[in-house]
C-alpha cells in the first residue's frame, strides 16, 4: 500500500510521526516530499526500517518567472497525493491547517483519497469523501432525493 505522509514545518511531535511509520507494515511504500519536519522524519523512520520510499521534489528546472516557482510546488502536491492510497496529515497546533498540507488535504479528499488528520493537541480525525447516488449525472432524475439529503443533512 503507498501511505502518503505530509505535515506542516511547524509540527513538533517527531514521536507521533516515528510512532506512525513503526505501526505501518514493512511493505508499504512511503510516499513523502523532502520538506524538513515531518517529511524528513518520515523518511528516515522507514529507512531505519528498510521501507520503500518516494520522495516527491518539485521540478526547479528552466523557470522564467517568480510565479513559476509555487506552482511548480503544487505540482508536486498534486502528484504526490496521486501516488499514494491514504493520505496522513499532521496538523501543527501554533498555524493549524495552512499552505501546502492544507491543499494537499483538499486535493486529496476531492479526487477520494482518505485522509488521517493527526493534530498535535493529539486528536486524529479519518475524512471520507463518497459521492451521494444523486451526485452523478447518471442519476440526475433522482433531483428530489438531493433536495431531501440536503435538508435532512443540514
Amino acid at each position: 500500500m503507498n501511505i502518503g505522509i505530509v505535515g506542516a514545518r511547524k509540527y513538533r511531535d517527531r514521536l507521533s510521526v516515528m510512532d506512525l511509520v513503526e505501526s505501518l507494515p514493512v511493505d508499504s511504500v512511503i510516499i513523502t516530499s523532502g520538506c524538513r519536519g515531518v517529511c524528513t522524519w518520515a523518511k528516515e523512520e522507514a529507512e531505519k526500517r528498510n521501507m520503500k520510499i518516494k520522495v516527491y521534489v518539485p521540478n526547479l528546472k528552466n523557470i522564467r518567472a517568480r510565479f513559476e516557482i509555487p506552482k511548480r510546488y503544487y505540482q508536486r502536491n498534486r502528484e504526490l497525493v496521486e501516488a499514494c492510497d491514504i493520505l496522513y496529515a499532521f496538523i501543527s497546533q501554533e498555524d493549524g491547517l495552512t499552505g501546502g498540507t492544507k491543499f494537499e488535504v483538499g486535493y486529496a479528499r476531492k479526487i477520494g483519497k482518505m485522509v488521517k488528520l493527526h493534530w498535535e493537541s493529539g486528536i486524529s480525525e479519518t475524512l471520507y469523501q463518497y459521492p451521494f447516488p444523486f451526485m452523478d449525472k447518471e442519476y440526475s432524475f433522482l433531483l428530489d432525493w438531493q433536495k431531501f439529503f440536503c435538508e435532512a443533512l443540514t
